[in-house]
């Protein structure tokens, strides 16, 4: 297993006052050292569960906010990008479900996840304070450029994300849509 973790969560609402509250407090978050030095409120405390531990606040030893962080599609959607160790920021995805559900009961949390070596990959939603996910982990990129090289191929002329993990996520989020369903 890899070690570096990129997740990307999406919230959606159909409150445009519930997503403005969410992108004004993440805009003034950062993800530097840990406990906080800065005058900015560290994100494991302002969107992390309340435990004393950082593991068990965040759900991964460490965290940084990826690029921007932030991407806001539209009023009612917000993206967020995290670098997390190993898996997914758990706690802080319910964390940041449980707030924004006080502002709108109607909010829904989602978003994908990949490891630096495609095991795992998933996708997920929260469901009522619960995290529902489907994971793959049976990516291979190493195999899958050892098989392009047997047939004679440039490293280049292939993408290994377009070929197999889109695929791989779009079948993915097929069965957790089923999973959603059937809830």
């Amino acid at each position: 297993m890899a070690n570096s973790n990129r997740t990307e969560i999406y919230i959606e609402s159909l409150s445009k006052e519930a997503i403005d509250n969410f992108v004004e407090r993440f805009e003034k978050c950062h993800s530097g050292p840990y406990p906080n030095q800065e005058e900015n409120p560290h994100i494991a405390d302002e969107f992390g569960a309340d435990a004393e531990l950082f593991i068990d606040k965040v759900g991964s030893k460490w965290i940084q906010i990826w690029d921007e962080g932030i991407y806001r599609p539209h009023d009612n959607r917000c993206e967020i990008y995290l670098d997390t160790a190993w898996y997914p920021p758990s706690d802080m995805i319910l964390e940041i479900y449980r707030q924004m559900a006080e502002i709108d009961d109607e909010i829904k949390v989602s978003g994908k996840f990949w490891d630096e070596g495609y095991q795992p990959i998933g996708v997920f939603e929260v469901y009522y304070g619960q995290i529902i996910k489907e994971e793959n982990h049976d990516l291979d990129e190493s195999e899958w450029d050892e098989d392009r090289e047997g047939e004679g191929e440039q490293e280049y002329d292939r993408n290994f994300w377009e070929e197999e993990v889109d695929p791989a996520f779009d079948k993915l989020q097929e069965k957790l849509d089923k999973v959603m369903e059937e809830i």
